[in-house]
């Protein structure tokens, strides 16, 4: 089997908007690049990409850089064909964090078809199930996130995670009003995104452990080592970080020997694709640490991480950006949660989701 083309097909979101309010450093364009691996077969993989800023930017780059090392290539080859890629941005240093992954994800997409197995067994299925919690967009006050969280409580989630604005005090209050609402039988996470200093972090951390939230997570910008390690020192409540590091699973390693973190986050965009997320894992349980799976803020690469956290021992929540709408366009089957409040990846092959190519026809803005 030898891979054909990969077409690149950037489509707008129509919920743009939703996006752009809700998720710091959001823009008015929300795109996605629909990434089709072609073969001579007749099969195809396929995955979204993140469009960041610019669905155009993200397709050129891959269409002028990664592309013409794949055409010609087996696609079977996916271990050999994700070395090529590292080795040219020279171990994740140059292309956007998010523009490799999806790549990968539709070589596993069109390999598991051709086994015909749903990916989390073509990968070696640990388990078919794990709770997911609702994770915020940005809200409007402390009583709107507590409304929330009952809400999502009611539906039969039993975690939530805030994404608050990034001022300790408000935040606290927030996660207080949370903790208050739903009592002591729901799960609770903060993700500030990045947003405090050091000492910021301190105080905010000594809250949630008196509130008895699960964990904190990238309290601090990422790329402050010295200071996760030492906030994880001070801290008893479990520090997740890591996510948004360039450089993969090697840009995740120090983070793990220096006890930075007692929790890694990953996924199958960011961190090189579904290779990329099944290495971070296997290096996240040799030190003991859960690999706790980040959500895409897309479908498709949203059920290839499912898929992945399926497949690996060391991930207990699998996280469902709500409300859902902006976060599931593109697909007919969104991922939901079951009367447990559980996920499942289902079993048709590979990914075995449904695009909606009507709406991704009528969004298209360009075949590259």
């Amino acid at each position: 089997m030898i891979i054909q083309d990969v077409r690149l097909t950037v489509v707008d979101n129509p919920h743009a908007g939703a996006v752009t309010e809700g998720i710091k450093g959001g823009t008015a364009r929300h795109q996605i690049v629909l990434i089709e691996v072609v073969t001579d077969e007749g099969l195809e993989g396929q995955a979204f990409a993140w469009g960041g800023r610019s669905g155009l930017a993200t397709a050129h780059l891959l269409a002028a850089i990664v592309r013409p090392l794949l055409i010609g290539e087996d696609p079977l080859n996916r271990e050999y064909l994700w070395q090529k890629v590292r080795s040219m941005d020279r171990w994740w240093g140059f292309l956007p964090i998010y523009a490799a992954g999806p790549l990968d994800v539709a070589l596993w997409d069109l390999g598991a078809k051709a086994a015909n197995l749903p990916l989390y067994r073509f990968l070696g299925a640990y388990r078919d199930r794990l709770p997911a919690y609702a994770s915020s967009l940005i809200l409007e006050s402390p009583e709107a996130f507590a409304d929330q969280a009952l809400g999502f409580q009611s539906e039969g989630y039993t975690a939530y995670k805030l994404h608050p604005w990034g001022d300790p005090q408000r935040d606290v209050e927030a996660c207080r009003a949370v903790r208050r609402a739903v009592g002591d039988g729901m799960v609770l996470m903060s993700d500030p995104v990045g947003a405090y200093t050091p000492q910021q972090a301190l105080r905010v951390g000594r809250a949630l452990e008196e509130l008895g939230y699960y964990w904190f997570e990238e309290p601090l910008p990422d790329y402050d080592l010295h200071g996760y390690r030492e906030l994880a020192r001070q801290l008893d409540i479990p520090i997740a970080g890591t996510e948004s590091l360039a450089g993969g699973l090697m840009g995740t390693t120090q983070y793990i020997v220096q006890g930075a973190v007692d929790i890694v986050r990953s996924d199958v965009s960011w961190k090189g694709g579904v290779t990329g997320l099944m290495k971070t894992a296997a290096l996240c349980e040799a030190f003991g640490l859960n690999c706790e799976v980040h959500t895409t803020t897309n479908a498709l690469l949203d059920a290839a991480n499912l898929h992945v956290s399926c497949a690996i021992r060391n991930c207990e929540y699998f996280e469902i950006l709500v409300p859902q709408a902006p976060f599931s366009f593109g697909v007919t089957d969104p991922i939901r949660i079951d009367e447990r409040g559980d996920v499942r990846p289902g079993d048709r092959p590979g990914l075995g989701v449904e695009l909606d190519w009507d709406r991704l026809r009528h969004y298209t803005v360009a075949t590259i």
